[in-house]
């Protein structure tokens, strides 16, 4: 049976919509939604559908039903009583964040090692599947042919994701809120200077580029992973907040 991941962490009066990356689960952002938590703010961070489940049941899901799932979130938030509501996003979750910028009206973003680049490059659905599988102690043999019987999946997925991935970014300069960029500099999936191409495309009048050094991809939970929750604190904090009283 499947487990809902989803967590909602009251906190306070402004919200953060917090969204996890590809092939990975709200365990991946738990630690940083307490810090936020902490710091006042309440966190809510949905778990998309498949994510987290054996590969048969992940390769039925789409990019189109995980971005449905983020939007959830949001009216989630909304639902709660929240009316302004900024989102955080690690990976494809801060692709998602960049979408929503495009199409609503949040508080803020901060995209953390967004996949939305020049070269559109990314990781293989392949790598995260095996990945996965070591996790649950498949053998490398045994995964090697699971992961042939689901060639035809898999390549419907990367197709899927190649063509949201690249909307978002055909769509980037609509995006006029409040902007934290992350990006770790020891970035395995895309490559770091790729941040500049959100930061210089995007309308946003306030907008800020932050590097670490020695994080890769997981920036979330790489060696500098306090360091960005102190720089995502102090990015919203310094935002105008409506203190509205939620019920």
């Amino acid at each position: 049976m499947s487990t809902d991941r989803s967590f909602l962490l009251k906190a306070g009066n402004r919200a953060v919509l917090l969204l996890h990356g590809f092939a990975g689960t709200t365990e991946d952002v738990r630690e940083l939604g307490e810090y936020l938590a902490e710091n006042g703010y309440t966190v809510y961070a949905p778990n998309y559908r498949g994510h987290g489940e054996e590969p048969a049941i992940f390769l039925k899901t789409t990019p189109d039903m995980w971005y449905e799932d983020a939007k959830a979130g949001y009216k989630h938030l909304q639902d709660q009583g929240y009316h302004e509501i900024a989102i955080v996003g690690a990976a494809m979750g801060g692709v998602f964040a960049l979408k929503m910028a495009e199409t609503f009206d949040p508080k803020a973003i901060a995209p953390l090692c967004a996949n939305v680049n020049r070269k559109m490059r990314y990781i293989p659905v392949e790598k995260y599947l095996l990945k996965s599988m070591s996790r649950e102690g498949i053998a490398d043999e045994e995964a090697q042919v699971m992961l042939t019987n689901y060639a035809p999946e898999i390549k419907t997925m990367t197709d899927a994701r190649s063509v949201f991935y690249k909307a978002v970014a055909s769509d980037i300069e609509r995006i006029e809120v409040p902007t934290m960029i992350g990006q770790g500099c020891q970035d395995e999936e895309i490559a770091p200077d790729d941040a500049n191409y959100i930061f210089k495309n995007i309308h946003s009048d306030d907008k800020q580029l932050c590097f670490y050094a020695g994080s890769g991809h997981d920036i979330t939970t790489d060696c500098e992973k306090d360091i960005l929750a102190e720089d995502l604190v102090y990015f919203l904090d310094d935002l105008m907040w409506v203190e509205e009283v939620v019920v």
